[in-house]
């Protein structure tokens, strides 16, 4: 149960950085707010990182592993994407101690959602505003059926 949670949590951050980079302009993943800000590729390479480093410490009990090299924003988007299902697909094959599920939301997992907040205003900012929508109604299985 405890997984399942965590599983659903990850195909909402999917669904939400879907929502957020839909109708990106050309070069958003360079854009930058001011010198002291991060663009929208560092932020899902960021983010890429924070989802393979929670599969490691699901499957071999730590951290310890590279930050990914950049990518261009499409490949980067891709990348995290599939990060996302490796993530998924450790969390369907081993269930997690409580105490290790609730590390992994407050850390890795609930990181990752603040920086689909981020990428979104970006968004808007760069002149793309994120349409609304009624997330507690999105069917999260329609557009990644694999969760």
């Amino acid at each position: 149960m405890n997984n399942e949670l965590l599983r659903h949590t990850v195909a909402a951050i999917r669904y939400r950085l879907t929502k957020a980079i839909a109708q990106t302009s050309d070069g958003f993943g360079e854009y930058k707010v001011s010198a002291h800000t991060r663009t929208p590729n560092e932020i899902i390479n960021h983010m890429t990182d924070l989802a393979l480093k929670a599969t490691m410490m699901v499957e071999e009990g730590h951290f310890n592993s590279p930050a990914p090299p950049s990518l261009t924003f499409t490949k980067e988007v891709a990348r995290f994407n599939d990060s996302l299902t490796a993530l998924s697909r450790v969390l369907e094959a081993k269930e997690l101690d409580p105490s290790l599920v609730k590390k992994l939301l407050q850390g890795p997992i609930l990181d990752m959602a603040t920086h689909v907040g981020q990428i979104a205003m970006l968004n808007g900012l760069n002149g793309n505003k994120v349409p609304n929508e009624n997330y507690f109604a999105a069917d999260l299985k329609n557009i990644h059926p694999e969760e």
